[in-house]
């Protein structure tokens, strides 16, 4: 899994889905998805290997891109699944002198300190058509040596008995109506969202959080718990002593979410936006398998039946705005369709963030817990 805490060299995020969705990724397989090519045969017996996570996101990935494209293309593709972006990123370096993957997939910090270290190889995107179909903002991405994967995306979570009806703003953690509240803890980046929502709301923005930081100051009674734990957030909703919370990914309770008895549930259609984060697909720079092959298999998984079951299956948003959601998908407020991505999503200045990372995490805690 990838870790979401902010850290003094990096911004990690995560894809902590462990154990979540294996069910739904399963009956979501379909008719196979097929990769653009001129001629999948000239693949047949060549062989690449993968390297991504080791949670449902990554099984799923396994199942609906994979597979489908072994079958397709007779290559064969050998996957392995580690935890963490920051443990690929380990991985990655510490066989630099003799690379062992073909393809990484992970978290965009991991992608941009690959590229940074110069490990990466520049993708030859005229060998990814599906690209052309990409919303353009999510194409690429580590200056040019990542290419877009998914998004991961976090709005505001609620209580099922509180509301009748899904809030449509983080407005709602400052109406008295909504009850105890949580928040994130000040060193994940959920409070930096956090942080950057107030302020929305309060006229300022990322550049100028001091109107947030003010908005924040009225939410310190409102508190029940600082916490991103999945399973202690489910129970306090089951026992409705928590009511809302934010900034926040339905993703992380998905489990919990899928079961009418934990009250849960989770919106992304907000006034105020809702916080993405691009994964990546890189090229280790001196990898030993078959660079068509790589190529190809990024393709594939930008196709958009691909990324219409990857969606359904872990509650991914897909890029390709051609994506094939089924019309249960469609109706999901857990899936961020193309529509509401292309209208809603919001990505982080993760330089700028870096730069304000200590201050921020100072000012929350000073302000919420002092």
């Amino acid at each position: 899994m990838n870790n979401r805490i902010l850290t003094a060299r990096n911004i990690h995020r995560r894809s902590v889905l462990a154990g979540a969705a294996t069910a739904t990724a399963a009956a979501m397989l379909g008719p196979l998805s097929r990769p653009v090519l001129a001629d999948d045969k000239i693949l047949a017996g060549k062989q690449i290997r993968v390297l991504t996570w080791a949670d449902a996101t990554g099984r799923a990935a396994v199942e609906n891109i994979i597979k489908p494209f072994e079958e397709a293309t007779g290559a064969r593709v050998i996957a392995d699944l580690t935890g963490t972006t920051s443990e690929m990123v380990a991985k990655i370096k510490a066989s630099a002198a003799r690379p062992q993957y073909d393809v990484v997939i992970l978290s965009g910090v991991g992608a941009i300190e690959l590229a940074s270290a110069g490990l990466l190889a520049r993708p030859d995107t005229a060998k990814i058509p599906n690209l052309e179909r990409v919303l353009p903002e999510y194409r690429s991405g580590a200056n040019g040596f990542g290419v877009g994967y998914y998004l991961w995306s976090d709005g505001l979570v609620y209580n099922t008995k509180t509301f009748a009806s899904p809030p449509d703003s983080y407005a709602v953690l400052w109406d008295e109506k909504t009850g105890k509240i949580f928040v994130p803890p000040a060193n994940d980046l959920g409070a930096a969202e956090l942080i950057i929502a107030a302020a929305r709301l309060a006229g300022g923005s990322e550049h100028n959080p001091d109107p947030g930081f003010e908005l924040l100051r009225k939410l310190k009674d409102r508190i029940l718990t600082f916490s991103t734990n999945a399973g202690q957030l489910a129970e306090l909703f089951q026992s409705n002593a928590l009511h809302a919370g934010a900034v926040y990914s339905p993703l992380q309770m998905a489990d919990f979410i899928r079961e009418p008895q934990y009250n849960a549930s989770g919106t992304f259609d907000l006034k105020e936006g809702f916080f993405v984060d691009l994964q990546f697909m890189v090229l280790p720079k001196g990898a030993p398998g078959d660079i068509e092959v790589a190529h190809a298999l990024l393709n594939q998984a930008l196709d958009p039946v691909t990324q219409g079951k990857m969606a359904e299956a872990v509650w991914y948003g897909p890029i390709n705005q051609d994506a094939q959601l089924s019309e249960t998908a469609k109706q999901s407020p857990y899936i961020a369709s193309p529509r509401l991505i292309k209208e809603k999503a919001a990505t982080i200045d993760w330089d700028h963030l870096a730069s304000v990372r200590a201050d921020w995490i100072k000012r929350y805690t000073e302000i919420l817990t002092s």
